[in-house]
């Protein structure tokens, strides 16, 4: 089987569309079974790649992204599809995409009909599992790719990936803080086994939002992990997913 290259993709398919954002580590493949389910139904998809992602050397998204960097690269996202002619425009996104979907629909709300999340870490009680689940993946792609995988080099990665991790974790207070702004149409899909993202944040996330009266569809996908755009809740996503943008897209 090949495999597609991860990189920012556009499925030109319909007047509504559909902004999808990526996991920390992940890349735009993580979002193609989705997208290729919407351009079925005649939605056109664009998801843009994080800088620092895609690349043999996990080191990179420590030294080419952070959140402001991946906050300009959603507004290119936006104007991308605005200059495509797309008035209909819906944002959602997978664990650190979810982040910058939430913050999208908080500061923009006149460029989106509605939008959601997908292992949403906004309300998560540690990163620890993040950060332990980076390093085991970089270490694993080092020792594939490069010679150089000593334990001086993953330490100063290792440092690295905190001060990132608190980032991320700085900017996601912020916008947990102001979900009151809220007012289009909010989706959360959550995996009852995930391992990165604590799942009962996402119960406390759909009650905050349902507290500021923002209308919440809430999905939870027993047994599925974080990934539930891929792993075994992605059939049920996608049908989930479709009738939510059809209720509030067309």
């Amino acid at each position: 089987m090949n495999r597609i290259k991860p990189e920012t993709f556009y499925f030109n398919h319909g007047d509504n569309a559909v902004i999808l954002l990526h996991s920390y580590t992940g890349t735009p493949n993580d979002m193609r079974l989705l997208a290729r389910k919407l351009e079925d139904y005649e939605y056109s998809v664009y998801a843009p790649m994080f800088a620092g992602h895609g690349t043999s050397d996990p080191q990179n998204i420590l030294t080419e992204g952070n959140p402001d960097i991946w906050w300009q690269q959603v507004l290119d996202a936006v104007d991308f599809l605005k200059k495509e002619g797309k008035t209909k425009i819906a944002i959602m996104g997978l664990s650190l995409g979810s982040i910058f979907a939430t913050k999208a629909l908080e500061e923009l709300p006149e460029e989106f009909v509605c939008g959601g999340v997908f292992g949403s870490p906004l309300f998560n009680d540690s990163y620890e599992n993040v950060r332990a689940g980076f390093m085991e993946y970089t270490q694993k792609v080092r020792e594939h790719y490069h010679e150089d995988s000593s334990d001086m080099l993953l330490d100063e990665i290792s440092k690295q990936s905190d001060i990132s991790l608190q980032k991320i974790v700085d900017t996601t207070e912020v916008i947990a803080s102001h979900l009151d702004k809220i007012k289009k149409p909010y989706f959360i899909g959550q995996g009852s086994t995930d391992v990165m993202v604590n799942p009962e944040s996402a119960k406390k996330l759909k009650k905050v939002l349902e507290d500021t009266h923002t209308e919440v569809t809430f999905k939870w996908y027993e047994e599925a992990g974080h990934v539930i755009t891929i792993n075994k809740a992605h059939h049920q996503l996608e049908k989930d997913v479709i009738e939510f943008l059809n209720n509030n897209m067309k």
